[in-house]
């Protein structure tokens, strides 16, 4: 089948840092009055800088997709040939798979022990929210679904060329020309499993060679 962490400067290090700082410009300039804030000596406050706010990652957004329960984290993506067009064009299909969290998928129309399944059964009205939501947008077109590989490569193939491009109005599905290796993940910021027994991925594989099916 298929995220950075910012620290800052302590308050500490940077009292630390200038205090260092004042000590060698008062042995420097001997005849000048250092940190003399007033008539009585005492050190003018060093001001501690406010810390930079940590910038924080921005999820998918999922405005008002109606989808209850929500998926859990992604087990991985489904790929699979739907229609083979002759002189090696195919159209590829694409359904995220998620981990089986707190009863999900007995919640979600499976069966409740299953170790993983689909978002939602085809033809529940939630189904294309839910696998929105299970996958996020895709980096190069924008819209929601998985963004698709080409032997490691973006889809960008042009009309006779060997490789993928986008399907004009589903971004689960993706023109293939060729044999070699098509690949479907999601977005970055979406969750994956991290059960041990059930590693997830982020990607979907399907390899063809020379039959119109994956290998």
């Amino acid at each position: 089948m298929p995220s950075p962490a910012h620290t800052g400067r302590s308050r500490s290090f940077t009292l630390a840092t200038a205090a260092a700082a004042l000590t060698m410009v008062c042995g420097v300039a001997a005849l000048v009055a250092c940190g003399g804030g007033g008539s009585n000596g005492t050190p003018t406050p060093v001001p501690t800088p406010t810390p930079a706010p940590t910038p924080l990652t921005t999820p998918t957004p999922v405005g008002s997709l109606n989808c209850s329960p929500t998926p859990p984290p992604l087990y991985g993506i489904r790929v699979g040939v739907i229609h083979d067009s002759g002189q090696l064009r195919r159209t590829l299909d694409s359904r995220p798979v998620v981990d089986n969290v707190d009863g999900y998928c007995g919640r979600a129309g499976f069966g409740a022990t299953d170790k993983f399944c689909f978002t939602r059964q085809e033809g529940d009205p939630q189904a294309v929210a839910c696998d929105y939501m299970a996958v996020g947008r895709s980096g190069d077109s924008g819209r929601y679904g998985p963004t698709w590989f080409y032997n490691g490569r973006p889809c960008t193939a042009q009309p006779g060329e060997n490789g993928c491009s986008n399907h004009p109005d589903n971004q689960f599905l993706v023109l293939t020309r060729g044999d070699g290796e098509y690949a479907a993940c999601a977005a970055p910021d979406i969750p994956i499993s991290t059960n041990p027994d059930r590693p997830g991925s982020r990607c979907g594989i399907c390899t063809i060679k020379g039959k119109p099916e994956c290998q």
